[in-house]
Formats: C-alpha cells, structure tokens, sequence
C-alpha cells in the first residue's frame, strides 16, 4: 500500500471547501485503517527544495512514497481512490436513497 502525505503551509485556510473536502476524507479513511497523513512544509526536504524555488504556490503538495506528485493543489477523491487502492464506496459519499432516510444523513443501505 502507498503512503500518502499532505504538506501544507504553515497556517491552511480551514475554511476553503478543499480543505473541508480533504480533511472529511482523511476522517473517513482513518477507521478503515487508510492513513493520510499532514505534515508542514518544512518537514521534507524536497518539498522545502520546491518551495525555495517556485515559493508558497506549490502548496499543498502531495507526496507518495516519498515522491512528490501533485502541487498546488489537493487530490482529488478519484486520485486518492487510484494512489492508495481504495475502493470506491469508501471514498464517495452515499446519496439520500430517498425512502426510509432522514435528509442530509448518510443511508446505511
């Protein structure tokens, strides 16, 4: 299985919807024993090296298996799904199935 981490800068805007996003997916994950780990920047050299060359912008970064593979942004579901060999029902969300289910909750079907 792959390792993933996530550096962020030092202070994340918390309130942006891909961070919401990510940070829900990171809590889903993590009972199923599928680690995405957060580290600073500052913490891996190569991510430090891109930093010093391109600045603040490359951040997020994402790197697996101590190789950075996307900049700038957070992956997708779809990339998470690919990267760690996560089945697809544990990472999209279930829809409201529209007959026994209360609106905004999950369905247990």
């Amino acid at each position: 299985m792959s390792s993933m981490c996530l550096y962020e800068a030092k202070d994340p805007d918390t309130t942006h919807p891909e961070y919401i996003r990510i940070t829900e997916l990171i809590e889903k994950l993590k009972p199923k024993g599928i680690l995405i780990e957060r580290a600073r920047y500052d913490t891996n050299p190569n991510v430090a090296r891109l930093i010093s060359l391109n600045g603040e912008k490359i951040l997020p970064a994402v790197v697996v298996n101590n190789f950075v593979m996307i900049t700038g942004r957070y992956p997708s579901n779809e990339e998470v799904r690919q990267i760690l060999h996560v089945s697809d029902s544990l990472i999209e969300r279930k829809t409201h199935c529209g007959c026994c289910c209360i609106p905004g909750f999950e369905c247990d079907e």
